[in-house]
């Protein structure tokens, strides 16, 4: 496990201290080696073959690309084989999984992204992995000079950043979670317990243009504030969670399986066949009272984050009868046409064994053990909807900074599209039947989270502390600000006294620092507050400027 600390100043960019320890057998900060520039990190790296993690490699490796391509290394996946040879794994969007180096002396090193593996802040890591150490501060603006050597306050920072992930890892590694992400470990281990041929079985691989089709109907979460209450300071009322929303969904509900057939016109779904996926030609009006739940992407006539009250005009869309099945809850519904169907056979419990093992080692467990099983029971469903277009960037040198461009196409075979289609739908519809069944005091939910003003539990809501797929009470708050998607603040009692006051606040690209500053006064539209860091690439590597953060006008 390996940490770089960098300057930020763009004339003065390059690594000033690191830290490096064996995930396997580092205990305490003695453990940590500390060294003091980059050519030092990269001398001490390339005497062995190794993984290595960084808790951001889009950061940090920027600044290992920027010293390979300026030390006669070379970027060539075809010729890797060879000595002086680099290759990325980097995708479209320029989030980075790994680096892997052939030497000049033939050693290989992989550099990994942990990030991808603990999805999370070192500080979260430290939290949710029962650590009884913590992630200290560090006064990033102060110039250091080449040749600085980290002083005993800096040593202990970078060796407790190293320390706490390294740590982290271990318990995954150790449970044989070897794999570049998360996801891919979840689905690794879901085969390694329904084996790997029947899982082909069950989930064949699509040609590409069903599999295309099928992803029409994919969607996320559900997050929307009721209209009413919206940019308006309310009172009192209560906030819950679905405990596993996602993995009580795969639990019992009725999910996709096997080849699909194909039907034109309308499907008639059957004991066999019970699901689908149908391209659609509507019209839609929300009833009185209800909540708006469609949401039209690609076309010029809506506004994609918005969910429509009214379609007057007809268009087609892909939905699963999932979904379909909540539009005609919410609306006076026309279908003018269906313009063919896949049909799906489909059984529960795909997921039972696979959720039975990871929600009882969440049950029994503490620490690491526990948030490793979190982090299975979640990771798994996204997995079947992975996206096939695997085109990624690579790294040049152009005005003597790194830069990503674009390679050639490249795709891979899909899992199961239709898997994904059919747990997100579902889990849509619970938060959404559950928002619609207190329509009157619902103010605001995202995915898996209900906010509603009131003082009594509502009876019509499983409430539950952490049996799966109950509501569970996360906090009251006394005042609360919902103003769209992703955006909102409440005031709480701390743990239920009332003179100590935290503010809950959200805001799309929102730094945690940040949020931590805001209050109900002081969150106004037009203010501004330092602290959201952007990254920029410069010659050496990359600084974070900050470019403060503007409350949005509502």
């Amino acid at each position: 496990m390996a940490d770089f600390e960098t300057n930020t100043q763009e004339e003065s960019c390059w690594v000033w201290g690191w830290g490096l320890c064996n995930i396997e057998t580092a205990e305490t900060l003695w453990d940590v080696e500390i060294g003091g520039s980059i050519e030092s990190f990269l001398d001490r790296i390339s005497q062995h073959d190794a993984t290595v993690y960084f808790h951001n490699l889009g950061f940090d490796g920027t600044f290992i690309l920027d010293w390979l391509l300026k030390n006669g290394y070379s970027y060539d996946p075809d010729q890797f084989g060879r000595k002086g040879k680099f290759k990325t794994l980097i995708s479209n969007m320029g989030t980075f999984y790994s680096i892997t180096i052939r030497w000049f002396n033939g050693k290989r090193t992989e550099f990994r992204d942990s990030y991808k593996k603990l999805p999370m802040s070192v500080a979260a890591i430290a939290e949710a992995y029962g650590m009884d150490i913590a992630k200290g501060d560090l006064a990033y603006e102060v110039h250091r000079p080449r040749g600085h050597k980290p002083t005993q306050d800096e040593r202990y920072y970078i060796g407790t950043d190293v320390l706490i992930v390294s740590k982290a890892l271990r318990v995954q590694l150790a449970e044989g979670a070897t794999r570049l992400t998360v996801g891919s470990d979840a689905l690794h281990e879901y085969k390694s317990i329904i084996k790997t041929k029947a899982f082909s079985t069950k989930f064949p691989v699509l040609a590409d243009s069903t599999d295309r089709e099928i992803r029409g109907a994919y969607r996320g979460g559900f997050t929307y504030v009721a209209e009413r209450f919206k940019g308006k300071r309310l009172g009192c009322g209560k906030t819950y969670d679905v405990n596993s929303l996602y993995p009580s969904v795969m639990y019992d509900r009725l999910l996709p399986y096997g080849e699909p057939i194909y039907v034109e016109g309308a499907p008639e779904p059957n004991d066999l066949y019970p699901l689908y996926i149908a391209n659609i030609t509507f019209t839609a009006t929300l009833k009185p009272d209800h909540i708006p739940v469609i949401q039209v992407k690609g076309s010029h006539r809506f506004t994609a984050t918005e969910y429509q009250t009214k379609i007057l005009d007809p268009i087609t869309m892909m939905v699963s009868s999932v979904d379909l099945e909540l539009w005609e809850e919410h609306y006076d519904l026309e279908i003018h046409a269906f313009d063919g169907a896949w049909m799906f056979k489909a059984e529960t419990g795909v997921f039972s064994e696979y959720i039975d093992k990871w929600m009882e080692v969440k049950r029994t467990s503490t620490g690491g053990k526990r948030a490793l099983a979190k982090l299975f029971l979640n990771a798994l469903y996204g997995k079947f909807a992975t996206n096939p277009d695997i085109t990624g960037k690579y790294p040049i040198l152009e005005d003597d900074r790194v830069k990503l461009v674009t390679g050639p196409e490249d795709t891979r075979d899909p899992i199961y599209t239709a898997m994904g289609v059919f747990i997100t739908a579902y889990a849509r519809a619970i938060t959404i039947r559950a928002a619609q069944a207190n329509y009157d005091t619902f103010a605001y939910c995202d995915t898996d989270s209900l906010h509603l003003l009131v003082t009594e539990h509502p009876d019509n809501l499983d409430i539950h502390k952490d049996k799966l797929g109950a509501w569970k009470h996360e906090y009251d708050f006394t005042e609360a600000l919902f103003v769209r998607a992703k955006t909102y603040i409440e005031k709480k009692a701390w743990r239920g006294v009332p003179f100590i006051v935290q503010h809950e606040t959200h805001i799309a690209g929102l730094p945690v620092k940040v949020a931590k500053q805001l209050t109900m006064e002081t969150l106004v539209p037009g203010a501004n507050f330092k602290g959201k860091l952007v990254p920029k690439r410069v010659p050496g590597g990359i600084v974070l400027h900050d470019v403060g953060f503007t409350v949005p006008v509502w």
